[in-house]
């Protein structure tokens, strides 16, 4: 991302998650808004709680993605069912 952006505007990203690579296993986060951005030029931007601040979701080194919560948890029990296929 570039070096100075400006935050434009915010709107409520209810039902969406920051997901994130943790040892191998793909977690979710809430995000809490979405920031258009303004800077080398213009984009959108998840933001996540992190402690006592807002914070850019993909500014983690194990950021993947944003999507819904609804697919997320449909790709969960995607993977329980497979699991449970191969026992």
């Amino acid at each position: 991302m570039s070096k100075q952006e400006n935050i434009l505007q915010i709107i409520p990203a209810t039902g969406w998650v920051a997901v994130y690579d943790v040892d191998g296993v793909e977690t979710a986060e809430s995000v809490v808004c979405f920031a258009l951005v303004e800077g080398d030029g213009r984009g959108v931007r998840a933001m996540r709680a992190d402690g006592k601040r807002i914070a850019f979701a993909d500014e983690a080194a194990n950021f993947l993605r944003v999507e819904e919560l609804a697919d997320f948890e449909d790709e969960d029990e995607e993977e329980e069912g497979d699991e449970e296929d191969e026992e």
